[in-house]
């Protein structure tokens, strides 16, 4: 049975009308007969997000950052601060959601995309979430995107940067901010050509998942779009220790760049093999990366180029309010500098607030409508949450990990020209969103 179908199956008692359920003034929740969507409606004076983390496994590095993104958005809906009562989050005041307290929930990932299924069912089930946020790989996304639907919940993805979180596996009920495999190509492309030139051989290694093919795939049609020739590629498994046979044949290749499309702890392991492994004129480029990496490779991250969810340098205001709130709330922390993982958190359980304050209602369909097309700041510039596919698109910044000194890494530029159209991919591999509402 198809995510479509157990949807469908699941909503035999469909409400009606709720497409109407509008308005962010109103303070209680509308009375619901929608008895499928899990723990609706809302009636008591506290309502609990969840959050689905990897808080151990391959992919725990940024499950800590998820975390303290997550709990200070929920500090900031109950007692103000950082965004919360800014201009362009206006419908959040600091007094709650639709005047209930927030709690929250976690639940960890193992970095599976099995267990996700069940920490999302541990949530919902056992502590009560009305809607379920974070991640941190593709193949855990797209778990929780095939059971959210199913039980009514609106999950706002974590770190997914495969494109089809937002392309073949595209769902109502999920919302994805990161930024996906070909926008960072597109935000990286015109950079490497600066710096390496138009004639340049490269190599890729890449994970054989659903993010390492998507991005090996994405830098082929850029690179060889703009001159670049590709000399191979080779595919890893998931959790490999030993990279060096195939940085070898890059190195036999004579490629004067290689990319390296992994995350979690086997980019930190690719990372070290490469600086062992490979001439050191050879350019290396990493197309996501974050400070957990970065601090985590520590000199093997010397130069290398890729992109980030967010940098704390980013000149605009709302990313100087976050850094000084993360700050403020951490300021006891070794680690105070909050990372783009915890901006990407505290992002979408605000993004999910300011929807549910809109709409009037914790009921899903209504606040699926207030999210779609919604136009938004974030710390990057202008963002739109597309209806068509329900992926963020917004600026990507590029960065490089520096040659001296002790900064984690160097912001390079924030690339805004990364846009695509609905009808090009992924997104137009995204067919099929399924219904606002289960069928009756």
């Amino acid at each position: 049975m198809t995510r479509r179908e157990v949807l469908r199956v699941a909503g035999a008692g469909s409400i009606a009308g709720l497409a109407g359920c509008s308005g962010g003034s109103s303070r209680t929740t509308p009375t619901s007969s929608a008895t499928q969507y899990a723990n609706q409606p809302v009636s008591e004076d506290r309502v609990t997000f969840g959050f689905a983390l990897p808080q151990s496994g391959s992919f725990s590095p940024v499950g800590d950052p998820q975390q303290r993104g997550f709990e200070l958005a929920v500090q900031h809906l109950n007692e103000g601060g950082g965004w919360v009562g800014t201009e362009a989050w206006s419908p959040l005041s600091g007094d709650g959601v639709l005047g209930r307290t927030v709690d929250s929930a976690v639940a960890d990932t193992e970095s599976s995309s099995e267990t996700a299924r069940s920490a999302a069912e541990q949530l919902i089930d056992q502590d009560g979430a009305v809607m379920i946020a974070g991640g941190g790989s593709t193949s855990t996304a797209r778990s929780l995107l095939d059971y959210c639907p199913g039980r009514g919940v609106v999950h706002m993805l974590g770190f997914a940067p495969g494109t089809s979180i937002t392309g073949s596996d595209c769902s109502r009920y999920g919302f994805q901010e990161m930024h996906n495999s070909r926008m960072a190509a597109a935000a990286l492309a015109p950079v490497l050509t600066e710096r390496f030139g138009t004639e340049i051989s490269y190599y890729q290694l890449h994970a054989g998942s659903d993010f390492g093919v998507t991005q090996a795939e994405q830098f082929d049609t850029r690179l060889e779009s703009a001159g670049w020739n590709g000399m191979g590629s080779a595919e890893t498994r998931v959790g490999t220790k030993d990279f060096r046979p195939q940085l070898k044949e890059a190195t036999t290749a004579d490629a004067d760049v290689v990319v390296l499309s992994y995350h979690g702890r086997d980019a930190v392991t690719v990372l070290n093999q490469a600086t062992e492994e490979l001439p050191e004129e050879t350019g290396i480029v990493m197309p996501i990366v974050t400070r957990e990496l970065a601090r985590s490779a520590g000199a093997s991250m010397t130069g290398v180029v890729g992109t980030i969810p967010w940098d704390h340098r980013v000149d605009a205001p709302l990313s100087a309010a976050f850094t000084e709130a993360f700050e403020t709330a951490y300021v006891g922390d070794q680690i105070r500098l909050p990372s783009g993982q915890a901006r990407l958190a505290y992002a979408q359980t605000l993004q999910y607030a300011a929807a549910v304050e809109r709409a009037g209602t914790f009921e899903p369909p209504a606040v699926i409508r207030e999210l779609e097309d919604t136009t938004y700041q974030a710390g990057l510039g202008e963002a739109t949450l597309r209806a068509c596919d329900h992926q963020s698109i917004r600026p990507v910044p590029v960065v490089e990990g520096p040659r001296e000194g002790p900064v984690v890494l160097d912001l390079v530029q924030v690339s805004s020209d990364v846009s695509y159209g609905c009808s090009e991919f992924p997104a137009s591999e995204c067919s099929d969103l399924g219904p606002y509402e289960p069928d009756g």
